[in-house]
């Protein structure tokens, strides 16, 4: 890669749905400026961008991958980002660290849902965007139809600049509509030929060009007074009040490709180069100085303080952490030292590389517009700001999704399960949207995920990186047990072996607490009945009988117990004849109290369109929930708020992605336990007496 100055470079991040064409795209961009001597296929399993193991076995992107290349004298640097929404965190974190955008859609499968998030976010983190119409050599497909519906979809002011000649088979062509001039390609070269336009599309070709005029002199007011006026306007005015306009992100520029065939690439390169802005033309950073409160305007520039942000980590066994960052401000030096925003520590870098896929190159120094990593400083973590010792800084952080799909995670193996601590912990470091954690209720562990797929790689992964082999099951669910009325047992132990004996008499007194309250304990002995050194025994025994309800074995909760009198031997009486006289008679005076199983339930809240609601209001009465309110969202959204057992809740990210095509959002939280409807606590009770009798 040349050495040109950050006037020079442009950082862009490719994102979309699934199955889009990005990485193919970014082939062809690696290909045509030389960078890589033969044009990678996904389908013979030798990109740049997909790399891994499992990117190859699977055949699509799983992970970000960052390449750079040259093109007529401007550096470019690239993020690729994996289409799938269970990975849509990655999308979010490039577009958070890049100048500009390529938004890559199928013609033939339109805007998908992850593409919606994407637009979506950056509507709320606006950057200047290009929006690439690709796989036009498929049959039976419409450029400009897709552009119309994705408008209307969108709401984007989007402004076509190369549309195909003919589309489907004989797609081989590209009308530059700024230039007015036609572009021909053949299978053998990239480069696509310069001609007048046909003559049949001429008047085709000049109303487009108009319309793109006129939607160019719209966003500049002496242009526009220009134009209505009727005078002609120099080129040059016409391509600077262009750029401005789509640095300012004010129209999106459209264009034809087909990254599979490698047609019209080129010219889309050109623009990228012509109209994406530099990182010296970026808005100013807003910062916090550390320790502070008030923030702080940071101007790109390589003269600048030093500032960085990290947007991706990986975690491999053999060549440790590796902390990719994108420079923002200032220069970076190996042997330097560095502040890190995170762990407040400062660190020595004493290594920078630059990245091609998988291939690292040694760098000596970084400068503003480049992506870098460094390895092995375990303090670096995914979002943490890195900048210079003596002014340390730290930036916005991203707001990622919550993973919302829960799985037990069993090893193989046993014995395996430091191992597998292990590995999970190092993938919680590389991916902000995985999750573990230790539940103690159910004494499971815990790893959440945006999906099904992204858990499955989880798998892989362990499996992959670490050689763990794991299960992943469904979690149990943290089931309770309670008495619906009240009621009175006695229980005297007495034991007698040979010397000193067992002795320990108590009367109990059993009702139910409102829910929440979980346990009370009372002493309304009178007259020293029992010894009141004995109550705290009494107290523990019941405590550990609750551990274990009478009716399947899980804990007990909402009681109320009374000790009311009893009676105790001068010899034989012990804290250990109490405590055992205490438990023995809980058990009996729960199962004379109307004993049932409680299920926790959860508050359930679903945004998603209005087309969907019917669906999604069957589907959660199907799940035994109970729908609060349903209120009205912007752009057509339904919030919909229920309570639903957490039995049922599991594996409703699944279940929604199905019903919306991942167009639904939802949050689950606990709201309260409830009774077990009996012909569902029945099953559990008899599963629970066969594990234990095989126990």
């Amino acid at each position: 890669m040349s050495s040109s100055g950050s006037g020079n470079k442009k950082v862009i991040g490719l994102v979309s749905g699934n199955g889009s064409g990005k990485t193919s795209l970014a082939e062809c961009f690696l290909f045509n400026s030389g960078t890589v001597n033969r044009l990678g296929k996904i389908e013979s399993k030798n990109t740049v961008s997909d790399y891994s193991q499992l990117e190859i076995k699977k055949g699509f992107s799983l992970s970000s991958s960052i390449m750079h290349y040259s093109w007529k004298n401007f550096d470019i640097n690239i993020i690729d980002a994996p289409g799938y929404m269970d990975f849509i965190a990655q999308a979010l974190s490039a577009i958070n660290v890049v100048d500009g955008v390529l938004l890559v859609i199928d013609v033939k499968s339109g805007i998908q849902a992850a593409s919606e998030k994407i637009i979506e976010y950056l509507k709320n983190n606006i950057k200047p965007t290009f929006c690439i119409i690709n796989k036009l050599d498929q049959e039976n497909v419409n450029f400009l139809s897709t552009v119309d519906n994705i408008k209307k979809e969108t709401g984007l002011n989007l402004v076509p600049i190369t549309i195909p000649h003919t589309e489907g088979e004989k797609f081989s062509s590209v009308i530059d509509l700024l230039q007015n001039k036609q572009f021909n390609y053949s299978g053998d070269s990239y480069k696509g030929q310069k001609s007048d336009v046909e003559e049949s599309k001429k008047n085709e070709v000049e109303s487009l060009h108009n319309s793109l005029i006129e939607s160019i002199v719209e966003t500049n007011d002496e242009l526009l007074n220009k134009y209505l006026e009727g005078e002609k306007i120099d080129p040059a005015s016409i391509n600077s009040i262009f750029k401005s306009a789509v640095v300012d992100c004010k129209v999106i520029p459209v264009f034809a490709v087909s990254s599979g065939k490698d047609f019209g690439v080129d010219l889309l390169m050109d623009y990228i180069n012509d109209l994406m802005p530099s990182p010296l033309e970026i808005k100013p950073l807003f910062v916090k100085e550390q320790g502070k409160e008030n923030e702080i305007e940071i101007k790109s520039s390589p003269e600048g303080p030093a500032l960085a942000y990290v947007f991706k980590t990986m975690a491999d066994p053999y060549i440790g952490k590796l902390s990719i960052f994108r420079v923002f401000s200032g220069k970076f030096k190996t042997g330097s030292a560095y502040y890190i925003s995170g762990s407040k520590n400062v660190h020595k870098f004493t290594n920078l590389f630059k990245l091609q896929g998988k291939e690292q190159t040694d760098l000596s120094e970084a400068t503003c517009g480049d992506i870098v990593a460094v390895s092995k400083i375990l303090d670096i973590s995914n979002d943490d700001t890195i900048s210079s010792a003596d002014k340390p800084l730290e930036m916005e952080k991203i707001i990622y999704p919550e993973p919302n799909l829960p799985r037990a995670i069993l090893p193989v193996s046993k014995g395996d399960e430091e191992k597998i601590s292990m590995g999970i912990s190092r993938l919680v470091e590389e991916d902000p949207t995985l999750k573990n954690e230790l539940d103690l209720e159910v004494h499971q562990n815990i790893v959440w995920g945006m999906g099904d797929l992204h858990l499955s790689i989880v798998k892989e992964n362990l499996k992959e990186k670490f050689d763990i082999d794991v299960t992943m099951t469904t979690p149990d669910v943290a089931y309770k047990e309670t008495i619906k009325k009240d009621a009175k047992a006695e229980y005297k132990y007495k034991k007698q072996s040979g010397g000193r004996g067992q002795y320990g008499h108590v009367f109990i007194e059993i009702k139910s607490l409102t829910s929440g309250e979980n346990f009370k304990f009372e002493d309304t002995i009178f007259g020293g009945a029992i010894p009141k050194n004995y109550i705290p025994s009494v107290e523990k025994g019941v405590r550990e009988a609750m551990l274990a309800g009478i009716i399947a074995g899980y804990p007990v909760v909402n009681v109320h117990v009374n000790l009311y009198d009893g009676s105790f031997h001068t010899v034989d009486s012990s804290d250990m004849a109490f405590k055992i006289a205490a438990s023995m008679a809980f058990k009996k005076g729960m199962a004379e109290a109307n004993p049932v199983i409680l299920e926790p339930i959860m508050e359930l809240e679903v945004t998603v369109p209005e087309r969907y609601m019917g669906d999604i209001i069957g589907d959660i009465n199907s799940k035994r929930g109970k729908i609060i309110t349903m209120t009205p969202a912007d752009n057509k959204m339904q919030i919909i708020k229920a309570t639903i057992p957490q039995s049922e809740s599991f594996n409703y990210s699944m279940d929604l992605k199905s019903i919306t095509q991942g167009r639904g959002n939802f949050s689950l939280k606990f709201s309260h336990y409830d009774e077990l409807p009996a012909h569902l606590a029945q099953p559990l009770i008899d599963k629970r007496k066969e594990e234990k009798e095989k126990e």
